[in-house]
């Protein structure tokens, strides 16, 4: 009982629940970039705002989870190494990829893409813009060095300041969104009121891009910062302790009634929780905590185990390789389908769509997870 009250997560060798909520998050971002901008109905929106709140979020709240507690084993050094390996070598390595595929595009006559993206090289070098979704990568990659020493200096900290530490990081964090200062996509700047001002008074071009540097660094950490804060807390012994009796309660149940009586729930809170911006920034913590929960559950069905682990252990490379997918899908859609283009998609169409772009991601992603050195290098695995 000590050992397992330790650490909860310690004593199952894998966290099923978040493995399938990976592979969950990992579709959504299919779905949300799956038909590239092509009107959504009212409905089709609805669906594509609750997994921008969720998807990108759950990623970094279950990384900040496991930092903070394969911190408690690990130097700073050796950690930092790790994660240079599992963010920074994929990143460079798809940002290749995506940058040879918009050349590729310029050759065949897409011109436009390929000169916006290589007339802003910092853009493109830091902040991910060969592809619209890499940016993820060296933003996790600036949280991951900002957690190090704030994991260490945490085990000092009572839990009630760690709580209003939470509490203060998420409110900084809205305010900093909700003011149109935060990262902002395709643009490659975050504090964008800050950053035209000090363009009209800088004139030396590579001061401005100094200080939009800073700038985008100083944004995502903020972004970060709470996930960090939560990870920390709920490795507390206490809410250790909590998760573990609860997490037998659950396991009691069929997945039937755990679904019915744990997920619809949360799902239906989430969908008008959605809604309202503030408290739709409680998504992913409240999905993380669930799927901590339920993976005692999961582990009673052989069948389910094998499949979430797969899923979990693909969810990143599905993340990373999904757009190539996408730009081979959308032209041969629009070819069977002509009308499209001027339709507004449904929630059927676009679920559809997104799971034969999911599935056809997930076969080729696991086929490059058979090669050890290929692996390594495009999928951090």
């Amino acid at each position: 009982m000590v050992m397992n009250l330790q650490n909860y997560s310690s004593q199952n060798k894998r966290l099923l629940g978040i493995d399938l909520f990976k592979g969950i998050a990992a579709y959504g971002v299919v779905l949300i970039h799956g038909l590239g901008e092509l009107p959504r109905d009212e409905n089709a929106l609805l669906i594509s705002k609750f997994f921008v709140a969720f998807c990108v979020p759950y990623f970094l709240a279950t990384s900040f989870y496991f930092s903070s507690y394969l911190l408690l084993f690990k130097t700073n050094i050796s950690y930092l190494k790790t994660r240079v390996k599992r963010i920074l070598v994929p990143y460079l390595a798809w940002s290749l990829i995506y940058l040879l595929a918009r050349l590729a595009g310029f050759l065949i006559g897409n011109k436009e893409s390929f000169y916006r993206l290589i007339s802003d090289p910092v853009n493109m070098i830091f902040f991910g813009a060969s592809a619209v979704h890499l940016y993820f990568l060296p933003l996790l990659f600036c949280g991951t060095v900002v957690a190090i020493p704030i994991i260490r200096i945490s085990r000092k900290i009572q839990n009630n300041l760690l709580i209003l530490f939470f509490v203060l990081s998420i409110a900084i964090y809205y305010l900093v969104a909700a003011s149109g200062n935060d990262f902002l996509l395709g643009e490659g700047i975050a504090f964008k009121q800050i950053i035209d001002i000090s363009f009209l008074q800088i004139s030396n071009y590579w001061m401005y891009q100094f200080i939009r540097i800073i700038f985008v660094i100083l944004a995502w950490i903020i972004r970060c910062m709470p996930y960090i804060i939560f990870g920390i807390i709920i490795h507390k012994t206490e809410i250790q302790k909590l998760f573990y009796t609860l997490s037998l309660k659950i396991k009691k149940r069929t997945i039937t009634k755990s679904l019915i009586i744990f997920l619809i729930p949360l799902l239906i809170f989430a969908l008008f929780i959605s809604k309202i911006s503030f408290l739709g920034l409680f998504i992913p913590y409240l999905t993380l905590i669930y799927s901590i929960l339920i993976s005692n559950l999961i582990s009673k069905y052989v069948t389910m185990t094998w499949l979430t682990m797969k899923l979990g252990y693909l969810s990143f490379g599905i993340y990373l390789y999904h757009a190539l997918i996408t730009a081979g899908f959308m032209p041969i859609l629009i070819k069977l389908y002509p009308k499209i283009i001027n339709l507004q998609l449904s929630p059927l169409i676009l679920i559809i769509s997104s799971l034969v772009i999911f599935f056809v991601s997930l076969a080729i992603t696991y086929i490059i997870s058979l090669n050890k050195t290929a692996a390594r290098i495009l999928l951090a695995i």
